[in-house]
């Protein structure tokens, strides 16, 4: 059973009964992807170290961008550039050495959205599954713009959906187009699936399909992690960075404040007086608020003792500065 908060608002139309124009904070479209290109032009995976916790900034890592790979040591030659000296070896032999370097290759990245049941949830200012596809457009456009290929994965409660890694904006709205056909399949009648099986199968599809020494941005509410999870984690992490973003809502960690609650099972809905449910159930809400403190208190764990950033976005309403912020850049 999983619990819908009425404080978000429901779909409006325009009043043409042949066309639906929906609430973008319950549904996201293709022209709000697009729209984010502009507020990722300082926006940088390559910056260098950023903020995995936007509120507390607890843990930096560091992604590694394109650079220059050592080639070989090798005699001076007219011409060499004297910044690439190796004075050791200069001073060691007598005679003067150089550091060979070559341009590293265009790097690949994916990012994988999830669009899964349990997003489809928000209390404050848009659907979990909204926020991670503006997140996943903010990152397409960043990643693109540094001249790199670009393609991602969206994932459901059933299905995966590839788009190949180009360096092209037709192959962007390729995958953008992925993003919103899955959000729209998203509806309070659908019936949640067990969680850790769709995100693990997921995971276990992106080790097989990315190459090597690409970057991976997987955007979640991270539903069903566990052990098997950090597994697969672990071997993408191998050969490839691997950034987590864990997109959670206000009262996905404390029930406390809600006025009004549905409990809903996929077919029938339920109105409950939250102030009865301690009573019926008692340490309802503490068990509530602990099983969020023990997902997030995992997530952190990976990222210490793995190196795995993780980097945390509430859906209140900033999100997109929250994300820009780890990142070490705002939106004017």
């Amino acid at each position: 059973m999983v619990f819908q908060i009425n404080r978000m608002h429901k779909p409006i139309t325009n009043g043409d009964s042949d066309l639906q124009t929906l609430d973008p904070r319950i549904y996201c479209n293709l022209k709000a992807l697009v729209a984010l290109k502009s507020a990722a032009a300082n926006l940088s995976f390559q910056h260098g170290r950023f903020r995995t916790s936007a509120r507390a900034g607890r843990h930096n890592s560091k992604i590694r961008g394109r650079g220059l790979n050592f080639e070989e040591l090798r005699h001076y030659q007219d011409g060499d550039d004297v910044k690439n000296m190796d004075w050791r070896t200069t001073m060691r032999t007598g005679k003067p050495h150089i550091r060979a370097y070559s341009e590293e290759k265009e790097r690949q990245a994916l990012i994988v959205v999830d669009q899964r049941t349990s997003m489809f949830f928000g209390s404050q200012h848009a659907m979990k599954s909204v926020v991670a596809a503006q997140l996943s457009a903010l990152s397409v456009w960043s990643i693109l713009r540094s001249g790199d290929q670009v393609g991602g994965l969206v994932f459901d409660d059933d299905k995966t959906y590839y788009t190949k890694p180009r360096r092209s904006e037709d192959n962007v709205m390729s995958f953008f187009q992925s993003i919103v056909s899955a959000n729209h399949k998203l509806n309070v009648n659908n019936v949640v699936s067990e969680s850790q099986l769709s995100l693990n199968r997921t995971l276990l599809q992106l080790d097989k399909i990315i190459n090597g020494n690409s970057t991976a941005i997987i955007v979640s509410d991270w539903q069903g992690f566990n052990d098997e999870s950090l597994t697969l984690l672990k071997l993408l992490q191998r050969k490839n960075e691997v950034v987590l973003v864990y997109v959670h809502d206000e009262f996905e960690r404390d029930l406390n404040n809600i006025t009004n609650l549905v409990a809903t099972d996929g077919s029938a809905q339920l109105s409950i007086d939250p102030k009865q449910i301690n009573h019926q159930v008692p340490n309802f809400y503490k068990h509530y608020s602990d099983q969020f403190k023990r997902k997030l208190n995992e997530l952190n764990c990976a990222s210490r003792t793995q190196a795995l950033p993780v980097i945390e976005i509430d859906t209140d309403g900033s999100e997109l500065n929250q994300f820009c912020s780890a990142l070490g850049r705002g939106i004017n």
